[in-house]
């Protein structure tokens, strides 16, 4: 009893002394800290296809990167959770030009989706990349086409 009334009065004393120790003080911002200067890029993210039933086509992917490598490497600035439920996505950037990746799949069963060129028949996939630019104060609008 005495060994367990000695335990829980150390183990008290050593959260009081832990919680009294002073945290990091508080530094103001530096002075003439601005927002950067951000354009909006659009992505109007709709899907149409001539053979398939737009019901059984899904967005897979949607990512921004500095250039066409960076894409091919995955090393995205910006991605999107994109849903069968929304067709346009928004991004923030600042000034330059950038590019996009887009990717859809075929859900179609049988062999629907091969006959509608999604290679690997159900579940293939199709991407497209394309190139834009931002203008700081205005919106770019890109819209995503398969082949």
């Amino acid at each position: 009893m005495k060994l367990i009334c000695r335990w829980l009065l150390t183990f008290c004393l050593l959260v009081i002394i832990v919680s009294s120790c002073d945290n990091d003080p508080i530094i103001d911002p530096p002075q003439g800290l601005e927002a950067e200067p951000i354009g909006t890029l659009r992505v109007w993210f709709k899907i149409s296809h001539p053979w398939l039933p737009l019901d059984r086509i899904v967005r897979t992917d949607l990512h921004v990167a500095k250039d066409g490598m960076e894409i091919y490497k995955g090393n995205y600035l910006e991605s999107a959770n994109v849903t069968d439920f929304q067709d346009n996505y928004f991004f923030y950037l600042p000034p330059g030009t950038y590019y996009y990746e887009a990717g859809i799949a075929c859900i179609c069963g049988g062999d629907s989706c091969s006959a509608g060129g999604f290679p690997g028949n159900q579940f293939g996939g199709k991407f497209t990349m394309g190139k834009f630019t931002i203008t700081e104060g205005e919106v770019t609008t890109v819209t995503p086409t398969f082949q």
